[in-house]
């Protein structure tokens, strides 16, 4: 939890404040010079934390194979900080983009042209308001960081967190006194300066996310508990049973060895342990409250043994409802979600089913279709052989948001020769449960920042680019960019969805 103890890192901090500081004197070509040096080392650390997160992540996947009940919900948060991180530092990368761009550009070497110019970091930060928005994001940023981790410890992490977001005192101490956020970063500062201090912000929240992600990947072993008792238990397939169904009761001995076979009787009857388990199964009749009883015998290392007694009870009673999603336990409006209903001990055939939320169609016996239309919740009501039976709420949500694509390529970056063989935007919905769910672009704006050439833009009406653009897409080369926004998409749900924008950097 403490900040980042990397020699490396600790001087490309130590440069950054005093290039910072040197911001009130005359900005001369070697300041400038410097500024793209502190740039680069923190793009190369930014690199390298990357590398490092990619590792742990990569150990999340290996652990759930070990016991994926415990690492699972870790690794949920895990991909979560991930994901947020991850957009948090594309968005940041657009913006450097605008600045460079309102500053005239790269050359050809892929600097920056007029790494003095300040109208530009101040035009794009605070006349667009920019640097509002980015401070909005990177508050929010912090705080969903800061939700990951338990309340316990939440109070150091406030203090070491690496992102922070806060005005210090004026640079050389003659600025405004009560300077917002974005004035005291960006306020008539160089281009280059305000691409390092954006950079710089990508650094904390690589670091961030890094100190976020190992404390999760710490929280796997970090619950286990010593063992110094032996106790039996019994793990029963079902506590509520139909008369004739078989019961399945496996019991073992907690904190015991699996090299060792402990001696159990169920109900009278020897079972037989293979690796410390036994497993006693028989055939339930007459209804009510039952009791399963037997004994575990276990042997000391000195000889003498222990005999411990156990009793579980169950229930053999009627008929009980099942209801379970075929996809999940969501109904996404626009689809037509397949619902599987039984009831034990009734014929599929005369399993109905209705719906308080949507409508509900039978395909088949005990399979369903159920098509909603608002976002909340609805409950499924059930009638089996002409009794009602429990029903079950399900939760309805919007299907989730695409990707937006250029071929296979999300960006942000892009070769050239790929980039010229495509036909225009696409919107992918990836890792979604439902095949064959398509999204449609409906409109967006696109501009083309090519060196040596004037900015080119046009609208497109569908997925393909527009005609006024495509001589320069042509001839697109390494350095130039490419801007989508104002972006709309419509899906199956029929609605049109205003998407972000995605630049892609040629290369």
């Amino acid at each position: 939890m403490a900040l980042p103890k990397d020699p490396r890192q600790k001087m490309i901090n130590i440069m950054y404040l005093v290039l910072t500081a040197m911001l009130a004197l005359n900005v001369s070509a070697e300041i400038l010079n410097a500024f793209n040096i502190v740039n680069d080392s923190i793009i190369t650390s930014n690199a390298s934390i990357t590398s490092k997160n990619a590792i742990t992540y990569d150990q999340f996947t290996k652990q759930m194979s070990n016991d994926p009940g415990k690492v699972g919900p870790l690794k949920e948060k895990a991909d979560q900080v991930k994901a947020i991180s991850s957009e948090m530092f594309v968005y940041i990368d657009t913006l450097k983009a605008t600045i460079i761009r309102e500053a005239g550009g790269l050359t050809e070497d892929g600097e920056i042209k007029s790494k003095d110019n300040l109208d530009a970091p101040t035009r794009v930060m605070e006349n667009q308001k920019k640097g509002a928005e980015l401070e909005k994001k990177l508050t929010e940023l912090r705080a969903k960081l800061l939700s990951f981790v338990d309340s316990k410890v939440a109070a150091d992490f406030e203090k070491s967190l690496p992102l922070r977001i806060e005005v210090g005192k004026s640079h050389g101490g003659h600025g405004p006194k009560n300077a917002t956020w974005t004035s005291y970063h960006f306020n008539m500062v160089p281009t280059v300066a305000a691409v390092t201090i954006l950079s710089k912000f990508q650094n904390d929240v690589k670091n961030s996310e890094s100190s976020i992600v190992d404390y999760l990947f710490k929280q796997i072993g970090a619950n286990e508990f010593k063992f110094d008792k032996i106790k039996p238990f019994v793990s029963l397939n079902s506590k509520n049973l139909m008369e004739g169904q078989e019961l399945v009761a496996q019991v073992a001995v907690g904190a015991y060895s699996s090299t060792v076979n402990p001696e159990i009787v169920v109900n009278g009857s020897a079972v037989t342990a293979t690796d410390g388990l036994g497993s006693y199964k028989m055939n339930v009749s007459g209804l009510g409250e039952k009791t399963l009883s037997g004994t575990v015998t276990l042997k000391r290392p000195n000889g003498e043994t222990e005999t411990f007694p156990f009793n579980e009870p169950y229930t053999v009673g009627a008929s009980t409802t099942s209801i379970s999603a075929d996809k999940m336990n969501v109904l996404y409006i626009g689809l037509q979600n397949p619902i599987s209903i039984s009831a034990a001990g009734v014929p599929a055939e005369q399993v109905a089913a209705s719906i308080n939320n949507g409508t509900i169609t039978k395909t088949g016996a005990g399979k369903f279709s159920v098509t909603v239309t608002k976002p909340g919740t609805a409950t499924i009501g059930v009638v089996a052989n002409g009794k009602s039976m429990a029903g079950k709420e399900f939760r309805i949500k919007y299907i989730p948001d695409p990707v937006l694509k250029v071929g296979m390529s999300k960006g942000p970056f892009m070769k050239a020769a790929e980039f010229k063989v495509q036909g225009g935007l696409r919107a992918d919905l990836e890792d979604f449960l439902f095949e064959g769910v398509r999204y449609e672009v409906v409109s967006y704006r696109i501009g083309i920042d090519a060196k040596g050439k004037d900015y080119a833009e046009g609208e497109a009406n569908s997925a393909y680019f527009p005609n006024s653009v495509m001589p320069v897409i042509r001839s697109l080369r390494a350095g130039d960019i490419v801007y989508f926004d104002n972006i709309r998409v419509k899906g199956p749900d029929g609605r049109v969805r205003d998407m972000s924008n995605v630049n892609f950097k040629i290369n």
